[in-house]
């Protein structure tokens, strides 16, 4: 099962509620529970939210329902790919950032950019093939990154165009209202085209120091990934993102995969493992990478370990180790 963060899902729901629609019928249809929605960071299939959103607009009987919903969420409702763009320098560094941790909120795509004479294009494509409707979804993102430049450049920003792999013959004067520039339906590829003279533009929120903290973590969302096998992949990756918010509890964990803590320590057992020996190897992994980078302060490795003070993570350190983490930091060069 590919994984994703049910931001979308999430957005469309309160969308809905704050209209009065029922919303149950989708939510049903696409195997989803209220209660794996009210948490910001869920664990959810990429094809249930692909089919509730499908579901809810024809719910709601609105075929735009994704830029509806895209058009008043918060964009900083993302996570880590808002902040991530936004403490980036330029909009050429924000397309980078966004193309190579695109992962990190949904394990199905991938961002892919080129060039082709003055414009730049950051296409987004599936791992694997999706026998979903995803026309909602697809929509809702264009407008997200639509907006997120322009609040994070200050500018009126618009594209040079818009493609979209699905197919539209209806409320075309609606869709080009809302995305503000030509938009192609039933391309090759689903495609944001920007004009190569906007790439030098700055991000007014641009910090270097932030960007270095967030791309640190971002690189071990990835990394985790690859790293356990089963159940174990889930709940570890679940963990990555949870951890510096302090949050890293078993019950918060089941809840957002949709499972009861029993049911979650019994599917572990079966792996060979428990809840506490997950967190404690995530955390000791973590803790050598950062370490290894000599930008990172031991007091934010520790909260980012999720460790409300420093003292607690010297603590584990030297339990995992036999010595204190800042005798394991590579020794600055001496001046020549």
């Amino acid at each position: 099962m590919l994984w994703t963060r049910g931001v979308a899902a999430r957005e469309t729901l309160s969308y809905l509620e704050r209209r009065g629609i029922d919303t149950e019928p989708a939510l049903l249809g696409a195997g989803i529970s209220r209660s794996q929605l009210s948490q910001d960071d869920i664990g959810l299939s990429v094809a249930s939210q692909y089919r509730f959103l499908e579901l809810a607009a024809a719910q709601a009987d609105d075929s735009l329902l994704g830029l509806h919903v895209a058009a008043e969420m918060d964009i900083r409702a993302v996570g880590i790919l808002f902040y991530l763009t936004g403490s980036s320098r330029t909009v050429s560094e924000a397309l980078e950032n966004l193309a190579r941790y695109s992962q990190t909120t949904n394990e199905a795509l991938v961002g892919e950019i080129s060039r082709q004479k003055d414009e730049v294009i950051l296409a987004v494509r599936h791992l694997q093939e999706f026998d979903e409707p995803h026309r909602q979804f697809f929509e809702l993102l264009a407008l997200w990154f639509i907006r997120t430049l322009q609040q994070e450049t200050n500018r009126d920003f618009t594209l040079s165009r818009v493609t979209f792999t699905h197919g539209r013959n209806a409320d075309l004067r609606e869709v080009h209202r809302l995305l503000r520039c030509p938009v192609d339906f039933a391309q090759g590829q689903d495609s944001w085209v920007l004009p190569q003279r906007v790439m030098d533009l700055p991000i007014v929120s641009g910090d270097t120091q932030l960007l270095k903290i967030l791309t640190a973590h971002a690189d071990d969302l990835l990394a985790e990934k690859h790293s356990v096998t089963g159940l174990q992949s889930t709940v570890a990756s679940q963990l990555a993102s949870l951890l510096p918010s302090g949050e890293s509890r078993a019950a918060v964990v089941a809840r957002q995969l949709g499972m009861s803590p029993r049911s979650l320590t019994r599917h572990l057992a079966e792996e060979g493992t428990t809840f506490g020996e997950i967190v404690e190897q995530l955390r000791r992994r973590l803790a050598s990478r950062y370490l290894a980078d000599d930008r990172m302060s031991v007091q934010q490795i520790a909260w980012l370990l999720g460790y409300s003070e420093v003292g607690a993570f010297n603590h584990a350190y030297k339990r995992w180790t036999g010595t204190a983490p800042r005798r394991n930091r590579k020794p600055a060069a001496m001046p020549r």
